[in-house]
């Protein structure tokens, strides 16, 4: 169902991937905080396919809410919590398919190394999916049909794709900008995926600054366990709010 959706396999699936070769390619030749400028927007987009992936779960979740599939499947023997995280499946796949492309295409043609800690970056890809899981199924309830999910996903997209650091560092945004932006649940998952991935510490990086200090295994963890702790919360808040006022049943009005 989702590979038969056009507008579920270009947004959630062909979105990041398809800017990464527009936007990245072109910085190949250029550095951001020591590390290849194609490679750290690459890692970037990575954490905006966790939000196209959030846009397509708010809209298959409002769809079969509306049309009593949730509720069908919560009469039976299946458990709730089994409910969801069928819904969830499907978009880990689609994200980690996205993942594997993203990162082919920054080894294999930016010339970037392999992932430094391979376990953080499975951990932030995780946490990171599961906060934006919770926040799509947070936002169902109170998206009222399935028509007006777009509308109200959009938004949610445009702020974590502009004021992340998804297609430059938060430090280049002005700087009342910078305290808000870093509130934000991706900017701490993106932050944390190029740490795992280039083993730098990042946060503080500029176009024109110098080379950030490499990382050791611990202090990489250290770095980004503050940030993925951020997204926790995030995420424990929407759950909290979709066991409190999700409905079964289509909203009128």
């Amino acid at each position: 169902m989702f590979w038969r959706n056009r507008r579920s396999t270009f947004i959630g699936f062909l979105l990041p991937v398809v800017l990464d070769l527009v936007v990245a390619a072109p910085l190949r030749n250029k550095e951001i905080g020591g590390v290849n400028a194609a490679g750290y927007t690459s890692v970037g987009f990575i954490g905006l396919a966790m939000v196209t992936s959030f846009v397509n779960l708010l809209s298959t979740v409002v769809a079969r809410r509306d049309g009593l599939v949730l509720k069908r499947l919560r009469g039976t023997e299946v458990p709730t919590s089994a409910i969801f995280a069928g819904q969830l499946a499907v978009s880990a796949v689609v994200l980690l398919i996205q993942a594997v492309i993203l990162g082919a295409v920054s080894v294999g043609w930016f010339g970037v190394p392999l992932p430094a800690d391979p376990l953080l970056l499975l951990l932030t890809l995780t946490v990171g999916f599961l906060v934006f899981g919770a926040l799509a199924c947070a936002l169902a309830c109170c998206t009222p049909s399935v028509e007006t999910a777009p509308v109200v996903a959009m938004p949610v997209l445009l702020v974590c794709m502009f004021g992340a650091g998804v297609f430059a560092p938060v430090q280049s945004l002005p700087s009342w900008l910078r305290a808000p932006v870093r509130g934000l649940p991706l900017e701490p998952v993106v932050e944390s995926l190029r740490v795992a991935w280039f083993g730098r510490d990042f946060g503080g990086e500029t176009w024109n600054g110098a080379a950030l200090p490499h990382l050791t295994m611990l202090d990489g963890w250290h770095s980004a366990v503050p940030g993925l702790l951020l997204a926790v919360a995030w995420g424990a808040a929407a759950a909290q709010l979709t066991r409190r006022f999700f409905r079964w049943e289509p909203r009128r009005g």
